[in-house]
């Protein structure tokens, strides 16, 4: 399995994900728990990170953290570790305690204090661990809602920001009544959207990635790299592909049924090769739904050997087209 894609830089802000290896707990009472919050703790002041939000499950783990400098893997690395190594003395065990590397979404610093600390610390009500989130006490929430909860190491104000103006109780205030009314909706993930599922933030945001991607060299290793790299209009790929499988892309719309194959290979290059999303897709190309772009996707990857010489000639001309765009 390719390894996670990095992506930092000073200020970079992260949602992360760290799961037991082969789903199993990474936390097994209140003593784990405790030791867990203690590196955590360790971690956010060694590296120098701003912590806006966290929750402690029992086989995963969720932070949305801001790194000024561009250490993420670093840190990550000293937090697991160090807790592994914990965790396997205590327990008498050994070898991996999480599942690989870390997961990480990149995000946009404008726009998602508020969604991506809902999110995290509306968990243990979707896994119906406790009826409120202020009833888990292994997470940053209580300190959001209660002052004499909150811990010195967490920054609470970015995300309490966003629920001005007034007092701090004020703000505390609306913050949970934003929580507490989205309960029944909690079950909307924020990253559905991510790019790549790496990348979530507006279109500006995610061509800034895109940019610090195309100054690196590539990794064969790591698929998603080529993928964020910049990549030509979804009307160059559309026009592209319907000349060279002979297509009238004039015929890719609703309600009109295409058996030529080559709607089915524009969808497939537009959202396997270069990240863009379902219902863009289904917009440009004429399908009802983004669940007919999904299935087209799976019919040229079922059909590969059909495909294989068309895609290798797409392919090289749009490399051609990307490259002539960036000089």
């Amino acid at each position: 399995m390719a390894r996670p894609l990095r992506i930092e830089y000073p200020g970079a802000l992260y949602h992360v994900i760290s799961r037991g290896n082969e789903r199993r707990p990474i936390v097994t009472d209140d003593m784990d728990r405790a030791k867990r919050l203690d590196w955590l703790r360790r971690a956010i002041e060694t590296y120098g990170w701003h912590l806006h939000a966290f929750v402690q499950m029992t086989n995963h783990e969720h932070l949305f953290v801001e790194t000024p400098e561009p250490n993420l893997s670093v840190g990550m690395q000293y937090l697991n570790g160090s807790y592994t190594s914990y965790f396997n003395r205590r327990w008498r065990r050994s070898g991996h305690l999480f599942q690989g590397r870390f997961k990480a979404h990149v995000i946009d610093e404008q726009g998602y204090f508020q969604v991506i600390s809902r999110y995290i610390h509306l968990n243990p009500v979707r896994a119906k661990m406790v009826p409120k989130a202020l009833e888990y006490p292994w997470s940053s929430y209580p300190g959001y809602v209660r002052a004499v909860k909150a811990l010195d190491w967490i920054t609470y104000d970015r995300v309490l920001l966003d629920f001005g103006p007034g007092k701090l109780t004020e703000r505390r205030r609306r913050y949970k009544r934003y929580v507490e009314a989205n309960i029944e909706k909690s079950g909307v993930c924020p990253f559905e959207y991510a790019i790549e599922g790496l990348v979530l933030g507006s279109q500006a945001f995610v061509d800034r990635i895109r940019s610090m991607i195309n100054q690196r060299g590539k990794d064969p290793a790591i698929r998603e790299l080529d993928r964020l790299r910049a990549r030509p209009a979804l009307e160059t790929i559309v026009d592209l592909v319907a000349r060279k499988t002979e297509s009238d892309s004039k015929q890719w719309r609703q309600g009109h049924r295409s058996d030529g194959g080559g709607r089915a290979v524009a969808a497939f290059v537009s959202r396997s090769w270069f990240g863009y999303r379902c219902t863009e897709v289904a917009r440009a190309l004429g399908y009802t739904s983004s669940s007919s772009v999904s299935r087209s996707i799976r019919h040229v990857e079922e059909k590969m050997n059909k495909y294989k010489k068309i895609l290798g000639q797409l392919d090289k001309e749009l490399r051609n087209e990307i490259s002539q765009t960036n000089h």
